[in-house]
Order: structure tokens, then sequence, then C-alpha cells
């Protein structure tokens, strides 16, 4: 991803279900953007961007490190057309190359077409959790 893609990002991130302005995708994305163990992969159509990948390596106490996708999107219209298989395998080759021999994915419950993906995709549903939130600030 390159600072140039916030508004399309932005607008990709509200088709996800999470609605976001560029500002909002500039500052989040100036987190994220040159740290080693996390990036964002862009899936571009002539030069506008179509999808995007976040993923990270989690290093664990209690587990080797593994990689995480932390969230995934592809436009709607150019869905079903390989562009989040593409993200996925960059994904998968950046989180290799990092030593990581594992690549987890959380989903919410109600997307079964995303996890009708994932599982075309040779990922195993290994857990039910809950995920439990707290405003602190």
């Amino acid at each position: 991803m390159a600072p140039s893609d916030v508004d399309r990002v932005a607008a990709l991130t509200t088709q996800l279900g999470y609605p976001s302005t560029a500002e909002q995708i500039a500052c989040r994305f100036s987190r994220v953007d040159g740290q080693p163990q996390q990036i964002v992969f862009v899936a571009d159509d002539a030069g506008t961007a179509i999808g995007w990948l976040h993923v990270a390596v989690h290093p664990y106490l209690e587990s080797n490190p593994f990689a995480e996708i932390l969230g995934l999107v592809v436009a709607e219209g150019h869905r079903d057309r390989g562009i989040g298989r593409a993200l996925v395998s960059a994904a998968e080759s950046w989180a290799r190359a990092l030593g990581c021999a594992t690549m987890r994915v959380r989903s919410r419950v109600a997307r079964e077409r995303a996890h009708a993906f994932y599982e075309r995709e040779g990922f195993q549903r290994v857990k039910t959790q809950y995920c439990f939130e707290k405003t602190i600030g």
C-alpha cells in the first residue's frame, strides 16, 4: 500500500463493513507503514485499488510465531476473479520469508461467503472463541 491509496482503501474498508474516511485510513496506515512485522498488500486495476490485505506476524510466548490476516477485502464487482487468492498468496510468501509456518485468519460468524473462500484456500477451522472488548480511553 502507498499513501496515494488511502481514498480507495477507505471505500473498500467501508465495503468490508467498517466505515472509514480517507483521513482515518491515512492515520491508521501511518502506524502500519514501515513496521517490519506487518504489511498491507493492495491489488490494483489500472492504478485503482480494488482489494487489500493486511497481515502481521505475532510473536507469542505460548506458541511459535504465526502470521495472521487482519483484514481482507476485494471490491464488489471484482470478486470471484482470483484477486483474493492472489492477495493471500502474497501474504503467505511474505510470512514464510519471516519464518512463519502457520497463517491464521479470524472471520465473523455471519461472513459465510468469507468462510467458504478461506476453506477453498486451504484454511481449516481450528477453534471457536469469543471476542471481548473494553473501552479504555
